[in-house]
């Protein structure tokens, strides 16, 4: 609240002037400066929708600022610009406050349209980019399938060849035929998009992803993929569960691989509620009996009937363990 009241303290100033003139029937300028309020919001608002960040609406918190410090402008141009040459620095002021009102509006459909701009480009440049990978996957497919028997050999040395060709790394990321040595080599990556692709490939041996963990600062960005390998140490489960960081929505990667420890897992059989985290761990098999009964005793606190498909899966199951 404390950051707000700046934002919205020349706002709430701006309305009371307009009410105060009102109440006094000294209405001069009060139309003109309330169009100038619409138009810097309007204008505002447009700008900032034209971008596609995740923090463009932080913008949202400006608009009244924004709109208030023209609509105070728009005022004072629509009480002194008409005034007589006998008041002429009251009459310079109110040109000088429409000027300075146009340069406000006019740099925020700027930044608006150089926003647009640059989402166009960026839309061009991503379609470029992903036919390029969906190109490589192909290719990379085809030259794999004609190598028999040296898939490996043959994949591995491709992407020596072409370790700075980010499209070519991604396509051939998600082939099962990459070596763990060249795995842990792109897991160290500077382009975290390439090391992250490294390390869900489900050939990434265990030591690669604990020192993906241990030495990247923070490994928030890894924690999704850290804990849905099947790879992953125990012990870096653990770690990443105790403590997830900034990142949210773990339990289901935790619930779907096998390689969680049974402690964590009957912590989330026990304690969740999120129906697609329980069908995650119904098709667990590191599962035991006790946990299939919290899963079922899940599902029913989710008002999910016993006959339904997910209940059916775990009671077949607990007739198997139990």
């Amino acid at each position: 609240m404390m950051i707000l009241l700046p934002l919205l303290s020349p706002a709430l100033v701006y309305f009371v002037v307009l009410v105060v003139l009102a109440v006094k029937k000294n209405t001069k300028g009060i139309a003109t400066s309330l169009v100038f309020f619409v138009v810097a919001v309007t204008v505002g608002y447009w700008s900032i929708i034209q971008s596609r960040s995740s923090t463009a609406a932080l913008g949202f918190l400006w608009l009244p600022f924004l709109g208030s410090i023209v609509g105070f402008l728009g005022l004072v141009f629509g009480r002194w610009a008409g005034e007589s040459r006998e008041r002429e620095p009251r009459r310079i002021l109110g040109w000088a406050a429409l000027v300075a009102s146009l340069v406000l509006v006019g740099y925020t459909a700027a930044e608006g349209v150089k926003t647009r701009s640059r989402a166009s480009w960026r839309d061009r440049d991503r379609a470029t980019f992903n036919a390029e990978l969906y190109r490589n996957r192909e290719l990379i497919a085809r030259a794999v399938a004609s190598n028999p028997a040296r898939e490996r050999a043959f994949l591995d040395s491709s992407i020596r060849a072409n370790i700075d060709d980010r499209a070519f790394l991604l396509a051939a990321l998600h082939s099962d035929s990459i070596s763990p040595d060249v795995l842990d080599t792109l897991a160290k990556s500077r382009d975290r998009g390439i090391a992250l692709e490294a390390i869900r490939n489900p050939a990434t041996r265990g030591e690669t992803l604990t020192s993906v963990y241990e030495t990247n600062e923070p490994p928030d960005y890894f924690f999704q993929a850290l804990a849905g390998h099947a790879n992953t140490p125990p012990a870096i489960l653990r770690k990443i569960y105790a403590n997830p960081g900034v990142i949210s929505g773990l339990e289901i990667w935790f619930a779907g691989n096998p390689a969680t420890p049974k402690d964590v897992l009957a912590k989330i059989s026990a304690g969740t509620s999120d129906e697609h985290v329980l069908d995650r761990l119904i098709q667990n098999p590191a599962l035991d009996c006790s946990m299939l009964r919290q899963v079922a005793a899940g599902l029913k606190r989710v008002n999910r009937p016993a006959d339904d498909y997910s209940g059916g899966r775990v009671a077949e199951r607990v007739r198997m363990e139990c």
